[in-house]
């Protein structure tokens, strides 16, 4: 048995994609496949590897589509959907998914995001600092097109800034830690600000929470989203040899 065996996982899996629209013809981009397998299927057997069990889909646009695959696929866990009737945003999303879960912490995540974790190291570590949120971090030259995060010596949140066109390498700063998409949340971390039914968990919640027990989590820099074509092309090589 390990942490994630007792913890659940959200997964955020409603996005318009607009911008993978080539290559989905504008279905849910969640589905669009890796090497034959769709890449929230990669991802959920991925987590399951290291002892996940439930998992939360936040499903909105393309519901019926994500909902039909995940009725039939990975019968070997436990698959819950929470649907967005309209779009909520990110925190919107997995705030109404976060009613659903039965643990004391859960795990959050992009569902178009793919990052190395070890995930019971990371739940240990959000239960050893008892946090009310921890990020997966991790550090990119070239941060222009993520959110960058700022931490002291003993891993507080100082920062929580969004995408910034200044974010690149220079001579003072050669590396940038950035947000990869997976949290690890108390169950009741929403608790901390009253929020709309609709808002955004970077924008609207993660910058409040500086000071607020937010810790970021550093993991290797094996990161990748599908969200453009070319990341999604070259997600085709860098997910080849998972198992």
């Amino acid at each position: 048995m390990t942490l994630l065996s007792n913890t659940d996982i959200v997964i955020l899996a409603g996005g318009l994609g607009k911008r993978l629209a080539s290559v989905t013809g504008g279905g849910q981009k969640v589905l669009a496949a890796i090497n034959g397998k769709p890449f929230l299927s990669i991802l959920i057997d991925y987590i399951a590897s290291q002892g996940g069990k439930r998992f939360i889909l936040c499903t909105g646009h393309g519901a019926d589509a994500v909902e039909e695959y995940f009725k039939k696929a990975h019968q070997d866990v436990e698959i819950i959907l929470s649907r967005e009737e309209e779009p909520l945003g990110t925190g919107g999303a997995i705030k109404q998914a976060a009613s659903l879960v039965k643990t004391n912490e859960f795990i959050a995540m992009n569902g178009d995001c793919f990052c190395v974790i070890d995930y019971n190291q990371m739940i240990a570590f959000h239960q050893k600092h008892q946090a009310n949120a921890t990020i997966a971090v991790t550090q990119v030259p070239d941060a222009r097109e993520y959110g960058t995060i700022d931490v002291d010596a003993s891993k507080n949140i100082t920062a929580f800034k969004e995408k910034s066109a200044s974010a690149s390498a220079s001579a003072y700063r050669q590396q940038f830690l950035i947000n990869t998409g997976t949290y690890c949340l108390t169950r009741h971390a929403f608790d901390l600000k009253e929020t709309p039914a609709k808002f955004s968990i970077e924008y609207d919640f993660f910058p409040y929470l500086v000071g607020k027990k937010f810790y970021g989590f550093e993991v290797g820099n094996k990161f990748i989203d599908i969200g453009t074509p070319e990341r999604y092309a070259w997600a085709q090589e860098f997910l080849k040899g998972l198992k």
